[in-house]
């Protein structure tokens, strides 16, 4: 049974007490050794990867972060998994918890899965229902907010009626993911191909309407990484 969402609306962040912190911290340093601290600053950039710097954002709920940019970025790591979290312990277990109203059990599994990969949509969308029940509203904001994020950047990225303007998915936790919350039911899937890639083709149906009609999911770079979307 696919988990619906309401719409998203979670109280803007305008001031975080990291935020503060890390201001009162440059504040003091200006007072002493400002070149030692932009040193150090750059240094610990440098040795950081695109994505990590992408993911401090992403902790923070920055109305700013550029999810397009954060998935590439993501894809662009040597963190990178192409399932995404389908083949990581604790997101079956955390299905299970949502069916069994065990929403304690539940944080605990999507934990696990988020801990090894922060970027996996099945996880965050497990996150928003359980965290919500157990009445951990901070919590559902965190995971709202990637959400969020995250199916924005894939909807922009196409419509999903044919081959040319597919949506690109970058993990098959996001193409189930996605589908799941659109609460579209599959009837059907199959992998096609052409000279620009490589897709997974849905026959989905939509339960409300009765309408049937094909989606298709831009999945070159799970292939190209060893993450068919079959398995």
């Amino acid at each position: 049974m696919a988990i619906l969402l309401p719409e998203c609306k979670f109280l803007a962040r305008l001031i975080s007490a990291r935020g503060l912190g890390l201001g009162l911290s440059l504040t003091l340093a200006a007072c002493g050794s400002q070149s030692k601290l932009e040193g150090d600053t750059v240094l610990r950039q440098q040795s950081q990867s695109e994505y990590r710097q992408l993911l401090e954002e992403a902790y923070q709920l920055s109305f700013t972060l550029d999810f397009d940019r954060l998935r590439r970025a993501y894809v662009a790591s040597p963190e990178y998994n192409p399932y995404g979290g389908v083949k990581l312990a604790g997101l079956p277990e955390a299905y299970s918890a949502v069916e069994q109203s065990e929403f304690d059990t539940c944080l605990r599994n999507v934990d696990k899965v988020l801990d090894y990969n922060y970027m996996s949509l099945e996880a965050h969308m497990i996150g928003v229902v359980c965290s919500g029940q157990a009445g951990d509203f901070d919590r559902e904001d965190l995971h709202r907010y990637m959400v969020e994020g995250l199916m924005t950047s894939i909807e922009n990225s196409g419509d999903g009626k044919t081959q040319a303007s597919a949506f690109q998915t970058i993990s098959t936790s996001e193409l189930r993911g996605f589908v799941r919350l659109k609460g579209l039911q599959v009837l059907d899937q199959s992998i096609v191909y052409d000279k620009q890639g490589i897709y997974d083709k849905m026959q989905v149906r939509d339960p409300e309407s009765g309408e049937e009609y094909p989606l298709f999911f831009n999945v070159s770079q799970q292939f190209a990484s060893g993450g068919a979307e079959g398995e």
